[in-house]
């Protein structure tokens, strides 16, 4: 069984464009699980540049905290991820995360070793937040170069819309279900 579903699977990966990125779906109870602190927020800088061995371009993002759902952050947080353009260099990275400065978003964060961030499940766990008559809703973050696929091989059905506070709610509620403190 586990040879016909790994069969299956390549199949599906080898069928896809090339230069897409493949992801595993991650459920929110995963998403919380993986994530060290989930913040709502605003991007005030991003900046580009080349790893210390020029072998490829990376993104970090500072992101205001404005409310923490979970866990303790500081009031600013740094997010890196790949991707970006330095001196007419492009590298695109098909289902990571991007930012754009003033963007209010909603991030799964991993805590990194070297005092910076990166989103859980890559641009699954990056939102971006709306508000429609009053109401703040958190809108999935996703490019046309990435495919998400179900444990079983198949594409993932795609993200929709939640509000903020159903969202807010949930993480806190994953959180205590799986016996975590909620630190804020």
């Amino acid at each position: 069984m586990k040879r016909l579903v790994s069969l299956c699977l390549l199949m599906v990966v080898a069928a896809m464009p090339a230069g897409a990125s493949t992801f595993l779906k991650m459920t929110h109870k995963d998403l919380v699980r993986d994530s060290a602190a989930v913040v709502k927020g605003q991007v005030i800088q991003v900046s580009s540049f080349w790893t210390p061995d020029g072998s490829v371009i990376v993104t970090e993002a500072m992101v205001k905290v404005d409310e923490a759902f979970l866990g303790r952050p500081d009031s600013v947080v740094v997010v890196k991820t790949y991707g970006g353009e330095v001196n007419g260099y492009y590298l695109e990275a098909h289902g990571f995360p991007k930012f754009t400065v003033n963007e209010k978003v909603l991030l799964y964060l991993e805590a990194e070793q070297d005092g910076v961030a990166r989103v859980a499940g890559y641009q699954q766990g990056q939102f971006r937040v709306v508000e429609e008559a009053g109401i703040e809703y958190a809108v999935p973050m996703t490019d046309d170069g990435s495919n998400v696929l179900s444990r079983d091989g198949r594409p993932a059905a795609q993200q929709k819309a939640v509000r903020l506070d159903a969202v807010r709610d949930s993480i806190r509620s994953e959180a205590v279900r799986a016996g975590r403190a909620l630190e804020n």
